[in-house]
């Protein structure tokens, strides 16, 4: 043990309330970029690593390779400002800090989970960009939370960036976070561990801390600069790297390029205008099936997405059953899919979709509207110079879906819609496909049909 004093002071106020002792297991330290996160941990392990009776941390990254610009650098470089260099060794082959008093850093990948089960008695882990980790790295490093010598004590940085579609859907979000309307709060896990062979329930605390920049009074005015404006330039950044919110990973080939989630998303929820014709675009997949109620008021120049409707394994007549159950009595205008036109053998008699919707919602001939589908590449310009050009407002309620896709349809090079994986919700485009066929057949004007 060496018995040096740190002074209290170097560590930014929004963190000194985790310096003190505690029985938490898990600190999620968290938020937007410039918050001092990590430097903060860095700084509370080498302040530890002098005095603790034993101490031996774990650095934890996805990729091995990326620990020594991360955890190993931040370390060093505190080492140096805190001219502590006779007391510390770096060793980048293996990667390894130790300390005179006996402590020692390791570094860990996720991509070697060899190396993570062979962790013995750890103190501490620390877990950098904790959000690209799958959730079976995190019980792999969960079950590694065993000391000889007492609890083991981990924390986790990150910015709330999710890697999968929705974050909603994350196993971070999901199993830390949701629920929990404050950002910064304390809570409890249970979880299921093996330990000397026998499964246990065990309680684990966790307390999430989250931070900005407007919390780090070391940025400089050029930082301050760039992450306001983000606002401007790339919202989705501005939301997660800013403001330190949960957001959907960033989509870097949207095929709707014009959608801007301040523009086009409604401020609140969005109900018909029985004044007005009631489009109901259709999409003819039965995972999930899928139908935009739509209205377009002319003389405002705006147009409404009022629902879009998904229901799994269900098809055209589950979608009429619930247009005439939640909209009644409307002026129905229907488009979608021209592949609607073809009798389809999923019915009880061969009939096409279209002639199942004319006899369900009670439609005359000029109700029916649709048209072939047009290039993808000329479509995607009609759909884009319309949400840059006209009002679009889509209800943040009952139209997530579409939102969902707004943000996450990826394009192909050659200006198609990435459609690979059904079973990928970013690669379905069902929402998107409705908006597309409302868009040509009663918004083409906006280009030429030369």
């Amino acid at each position: 043990m060496i018995e040096v004093e740190i002074n209290k002071n170097v560590y930014l106020d929004c963190y000194h309330h985790l310096l003190n002792e505690n029985d938490i297991d898990i600190e999620l330290i968290w938020g937007g970029r410039d918050s001092g996160k990590s430097r903060f941990v860095a700084q509370k392990l080498i302040d530890e690593s002098l005095d603790a009776p034993y101490f031996k941390a774990i650095f934890i990254k996805k990729t091995a390779n990326s620990i020594k610009e991360a955890q190993y650098d931040m370390c060093k470089s505190i080492v140096e400002q805190w001219e502590m260099e006779s007391l510390f060794k770096f060793k980048e082959h293996p990667l390894q800090i130790t300390c005179k008093s006996g402590s020692r850093f390791i570094a860990r990948g996720m991509d070697q989970p060899g190396k993570i089960r062979s962790i013995t008695n750890p103190s501490h882990i620390w877990i950098e960009e904790g959000n690209q980790l799958s959730e079976t790295d995190f019980i792999t490093l969960l079950t590694s939370m065993r000391s000889d010598y007492g609890k083991v004590k981990m924390y986790i940085t990150f910015n709330p960036e999710s890697t999968v579609p929705d974050y909603h859907d994350f196993w971070m979000y999901k199993l830390f976070f949701k629920g929990h309307k404050e950002m910064s709060f304390q809570s409890s896990i249970t979880t299921k561990v093996v330990i000397n062979g026998i499964l246990e329930d065990i309680e684990i605390k966790y307390r999430s801390t989250h931070t900005t920049y407007l919390n780090n009074p070391n940025v400089t005015p050029q930082r301050i600069a760039f992450h306001e404006s983000l606002k401007e330039t790339n919202y989705y950044w501005y939301q997660v790297f800013t403001l330190g919110l949960w957001g959907n990973k960033a989509n870097d080939n949207p095929w709707a390029y014009a959608f801007k989630r301040e523009k086009h998303v409604a401020p609140s929820e969005l109900h018909p205008n029985r004044m007005l014709e009631l489009w109901l675009s259709f999409d003819f997949n039965r995972s999930p099936a899928c139908c935009s109620i739509i209205q377009h008021d002319e003389s405002q120049g705006v147009v409404y997405i009022i629902e879009t409707v998904k229901l799994q394994k269900s098809g055209t007549e589950e979608l009429c059953e619930y247009i005439l159950m939640n909209y009644p009595n409307f002026l129905y205008v229907v488009t979608g899919d021209y592949s609607g036109n073809t009798p389809s053998s999923i019915f009880k008699e061969q009939v096409s979709n279209y002639t199942l919707i004319k006899r369900m919602l009670k439609l005359s001939d000029g109700q029916i509207k649709v048209k072939p589908n047009p290039k993808l590449e000329k479509n995607q310009l009609l759909v884009n110079t319309i949400l840059y050009r006209y009002k679009t407002q889509i209800c943040p309620v009952k139209a997530k879906g579409m939102i969902f896709d707004m943000e996450n349809v990826k394009k192909r090079a050659d200006g198609t819609i990435l459609k690979e994986n059904r079973n990928d919700p970013a690669q379905q485009a069902d929402a998107l496909d409705t908006y597309r066929y409302f868009c040509n057949i009663e918004l083409g004007y906006f280009i030429n049909e030369d």
